[in-house]
C-alpha cells in the first residue's frame, strides 16, 4: 500500500521556511530528505508524509494546521523590529535565533491575554531622551524607578545570584525577560523589543553571568529609549572612544547603574594592589573586572598609564557557558521567563485556565506542575499547589 500523503498548500512550505531562517539545503538535511525532494514539496510536484508533515512543522516553528492555509498569511518579517548596534537593519539570523525572538514574542502574547483575563492592567514603561538630563542624574532615577537600594545590590552575592535578581527587579516592573539557549553568543549576546507595555528584553544564556548582567542593564536602556536592537557585536568597543554615540550612552548609563560613581570613589583603595582591588570590587556591584576598571578610569581615579597596564588583567565577559545541563525545571523557567511562569500559573490559580490549559501554556505534562510552581514561586517542593 503506497504511503498516504497530506495535501497541504505548497507556498505555506517556502513561506514557513523563509520566514525561519533556513536555506533548503540545510532545513533539507534536517529533515533527512534530499535537496531536490524538498524543493518538489515546495514546488507542489510531491507531498510530505504526515510524518514528515509533524517533522517540518516542529523544525519551521508552525503547527501542521499551518500548512493547510488556502491563503497566506499577512506576516511581518520576524526581524522587522530590530536593528544592530552597528545600526542596521537586521536582516538576517540563524534559525535557533528567529525561533527564540517569536517563541519571547508569541508568550508575551499569551501574558497580555491572561493579564486581560485577570483583569490585570499594565502602565506604560517609562521612556528616556538621552539629551534630557546627564547620566549621573539619569541612572539616579532609574535605580530609583527599580527600586534597587545599593545595600541590597551589594548583599548579592555573586554573579549568578546578582542575575538573578536583577531579572526579578525588571520583571516586577512588567518587563519580561528570556534566556535563549543554542544561539552563539558572536551571533547575539541580546536583544530588546521596546514595546512602552510589556517590553522584551532577551538574553544569551551561553554568555558569563557578569556579561548577561551588563548586557540586562543595556537592553534596559534602550527599552526606555523606545528602541527596539539586537547586540551582536562586542560591546568593549563603544567603551573609551566608541564613535556610536547612542551605544556609548548605553553603555555609559548602564554602568553608572551598576557602578554608582559617588559609592565607587568612597569604595574605591588606592592603596590596595590594583588587580586585588578591582577583583574585590566586581564582586563588590556584581559587573565585571573590565566595567569596574572602565569606571575607575571614567572617574578619574586611576590614571591612564594605569588603565592601559591593567587592560591585559581584566575581563569584559569573562568564560562564556554551556546553556545545556541543570534542572531541567529551572532550565525551562529562564528560557520562557519567570514572569511567564507566574501570570500562567496564577490565572490557573483564580481558575482563569485549566490545568490542561496550564500544561500547553508552560509546555509541561501535568504530574510535573507541581514542582515547576514550586520552583516558579520558590515554595517549598513538598507542598501540595497544582
Amino acid at each position: 500500500m503506497p504511503t498516504a500523503r497530506v495535501n497541504i498548500n505548497p507556498e505555506t512550505i517556502s513561506f514557513a521556511r523563509e520566514r525561519a531562517g533556513y536555506p533548503i539545503g540545510r532545513i533539507a538535511e534536517k529533515m533527512r530528505v534530499k535537496e531536490e525532494q524538498w524543493a518538489q514539496w515546495e514546488q507542489g510536484e510531491k507531498k510530505p508524509t504526515t510524518n514528515q508533515l509533524i517533522k517540518l512543522a516542529k523544525y519551521l516553528d508552525r503547527t501542521p494546521a499551518f500548512f493547510y492555509l488556502e491563503d497566506l498569511p499577512d506576516e511581518e518579517q520576524p526581524l522587522s523590529e530590530f536593528r544592530t548596534i552597528n545600526n542596521q537593519l537586521l536582516l538576517e539570523a540563524s534559525p535557533k535565533l528567529i525561533k527564540a525572538i517569536r517563541e519571547a514574542k508569541r508568550n508575551r502574547e499569551i501574558i497580555l491575554e491572561l493579564y486581560k483575563n485577570q483583569g490585570k492592567k499594565l502602565e506604560k514603561i517609562p521612556s528616556i531622551n538621552p539629551d534630557d538630563s546627564d547620566i549621573l542624574s539619569l541612572a539616579k532615577e532609574i535605580r530609583s524607578w527599580l527600586d534597587v537600594p545599593l545595600d541590597d545590590q551589594k548583599r548579592w552575592s555573586g554573579s549568578s545570584t546578582a542575575l538573578t535578581r536583577w531579572k526579578e527587579v525588571l520583571e516586577n516592573k512588567d518587563i519580561y525577560v528570556v534566556q535563549y539557549p543554542y544561539v552563539e553568543v558572536s551571533e547575539s549576546r541580546g536583544f530588546a523589543l521596546a514595546e512602552s507595555v510589556l517590553p522584551i528584553i532577551g538574553i544569551n544564556s551561553k554568555d558569563s553571568s557578569n556579561a548577561r548582567i551588563f548586557t540586562l542593564i543595556h537592553e534596559l536602556i534602550h527599552v526606555l529609549l523606545r528602541d527596539s536592537v539586537m547586540i551582536n557585536d562586542e560591546l568593549t568597543e563603544y567603551f573609551p572612544n566608541g564613535q556610536r554615540n547612542i551605544e556609548q550612552f548605553c553603555n555609559r548609563l548602564a554602568a553608572e547603574i551598576l557602578v554608582p560613581s559617588n559609592d565607587l570613589r568612597q569604595a574605591f583603595d588606592a592603596e590596595t594592589e590594583p588587580v586585588k582591588e578591582i577583583k574585590g570590587l566586581s564582586r563588590t556591584y556584581g559587573v565585571s573586572t573590565y566595567v569596574v576598571l572602565i569606571r575607575l578610569k571614567t572617574e578619574k581615579l586611576i590614571s591612564k598609564q594605569v588603565y592601559e597596564g591593567l587592560l591585559s588583567e581584566v575581563s569584559f565577559y569573562g568564560q562564556s557557558r554551556r546553556s545545556d545541563g541543570g534542572d531541567p525545571y529551572y532550565t525551562r523557567i529562564v528560557q520562557k521567563g519567570r514572569l511567564f511562569m507566574r501570570t500562567a500559573f496564577e490565572s490557573y490559580f483564580q481558575e482563569q485556565i485549566t490545568l490542561g490549559e496550564l500544561a500547553n501554556i508552560t509546555g509541561w505534562k501535568v504530574p510535573n506542575l507541581n514542582e515547576l510552581a514550586a520552583k516558579t514561586f520558590g515554595w517549598p517542593e513538598e507542598g501540595s499547589y497544582v
